[in-house]
C-alpha cells in the first residue's frame, strides 16, 4: 500500500505540479515595480530558488531586492546575507525601510560550510541572498537550496557574477527563475528572462 502520507505531502508542495492541471501556479511576492511583476507573472517566486545572473557586482542589483527584503524584515524574518562582495552600506538600507536589526551579514569558509549555512537559512524561514562567485555550486547544491525554498515556502535568492555566468547559462539548472541582469547605460538596468515558466526565455525588460 502507498505511504498516503508521503504522497500528501509532496502533493501540497509549493512546486509540484499535476498532470491533469492545465497549468501550474507560483504564488511569488511584489518586486515593488509593477512592470518587474508584470516581467516576473506577478513578482519573486516564493517557495522557490531565484538566480541573478549579473554582469558584474556593484551595478544596481540589490537596489531590485530592496522591497522584498523590507517586507520579509517587517514581517519579522531575519535577511541573511551570505558572503557578500561588498560590505552593505546600512544608511542605504535604513533609507529603503528595512530593519537593520533583521538583517545578518555572513562570511563561509569554504564551499562546504557555505552550502551548509544557506540550506539551514532557508529552512529555518530566513531571506536568502547569497553569493557563490567563489563556490561555483554544483547542480546537486542549487537542488538542495530549491528544495529547502519550496519546504520552507519563503523566497531564496543567489548572485552568480560574470565569471561564471558563462558556465551558469550554458548547464541547466533546478532554479525556479533564472534572470541575466547586465547594466545598460548610467542607472539603467536589463533584465533578461533565461528561465521562468510561462515566459519565454530572452524576454527582457529596461
Amino acid at each position: 500500500m502507498p505511504n498516503t502520507e508521503i504522497i500528501s505531502k509532496l502533493l501540497a508542495r509549493h512546486d509540484t505540479w499535476r498532470g491533469q492541471s492545465q497549468k501550474s501556479t507560483q504564488r511569488s511576492v511584489s518586486s515593488g515595480n509593477d512592470q518587474i511583476d508584470l516581467l516576473l507573472k506577478g513578482g519573486w517566486p516564493t517557495a522557490a530558488l531565484t538566480e541573478l545572473l549579473v554582469q558584474r557586482p556593484g551595478i544596481g542589483e540589490l537596489s531590485l531586492l530592496l522591497p522584498a527584503i523590507r517586507d520579509y524584515c517587517q514581517n519579522n524574518h531575519l535577511s541573511v546575507w551570505l558572503d557578500p562582495p561588498y560590505q552593505p552600506y546600512a544608511p542605504a538600507l535604513a533609507a529603503a525601510g528595512i530593519a537593520l536589526q533583521k538583517v545578518l551579514i555572513v562570511q563561509s569558509k569554504n564551499p562546504r560550510e557555505w552550502l551548509w549555512i544557506a540550506e539551514q537559512c532557508i529552512r529555518n524561514n530566513a531571506l536568502l541572498l547569497a553569493w557563490s562567485d567563489n563556490k561555483m555550486a554544483s547542480y546537486s547544491d542549487l537542488r538542495k537550496l530549491q528544495l529547502a525554498a519550496a519546504d520552507s515556502g519563503h523566497a531564496a535568492f543567489l548572485f552568480s557574477a560574470n565569471k561564471e555566468r558563462n558556465h551558469q547559462q550554458s548547464g541547466s539548472s533546478p532554479a525556479t527563475l533564472r534572470l541575466e541582469v547586465d547594466s545598460a547605460g548610467e542607472k539603467n538596468l536589463r533584465l533578461s528572462v533565461r528561465k521562468l515558466r510561462g515566459v519565454a526565455p530572452g524576454e527582457q525588460l529596461l
